[in-house]
C-alpha cells in the first residue's frame, strides 16, 4: 500500500493506494497513530485508489476512528470505490464512522469538526 500524507489547512490527506488487507492495515494504523501523538487527530482517508479492502482494512478504519474520537478527533473516508464502499455498507460499518463520496465535502466534515459547526 502506497500513503501520501499532505495537509489542507490542519486536516491531514492520506492518499491511499491499492490492497488494504491484512499485510498493509498495520502500516497504515502505525501512520495513524504518528500523526495523533503530533495532535493531528483530523484525518481524511481518500481510498479512491484503495482498489480491494479485507476485514482486516475494515478493523483498521474502525480502530482509527474509535481511536481518534477518543482524543477528540475524526475521520472520514473519502471517495472509496464502489466494491470497497458496499463493504461499509454491508457490515454496517458506514452507520459508525462517515464514508462519503467527495473529497472536498469531507474536508469540510474536517473543518467544520474543528469549529464545532454543524456537520
Amino acid at each position: 500500500m502506497e500513503i501520501n500524507i499532505s495537509m489542507d489547512g490542519d486536516i491531514v490527506v492520506m492518499d491511499l493506494a491499492g490492497d488494504l488487507v491484512a499485510s498493509t492495515a498495520e502500516q497504515l494504523k502505525a501512520q495513524v497513530e504518528k500523526l495523533a501523538d503530533k495532535h493531528f487527530n483530523r484525518i481524511l482517508l481518500d481510498m479512491s485508489g484503495v482498489n480491494f479492502m479485507d476485514s482486516s482494512g475494515l478493523g483498521m478504519c474502525m480502530a482509527v476512528h474509535k481511536m481518534l474520537l477518543q482524543s477528540g478527533g475524526l475521520v472520514v473516508c473519502a471517495r472509496p470505490s464502489e466494491a470497497v464502499a458496499k463493504i461499509f455498507r454491508v457490515t454496517r460499518a458506514d452507520q459508525k464512522l462517515r464514508v462519503i463520496p467527495d473529497r472536498g465535502e469531507g474536508v469540510r466534515i474536517l473543518h467544520a469538526s474543528a469549529t464545532g459547526a454543524p456537520q
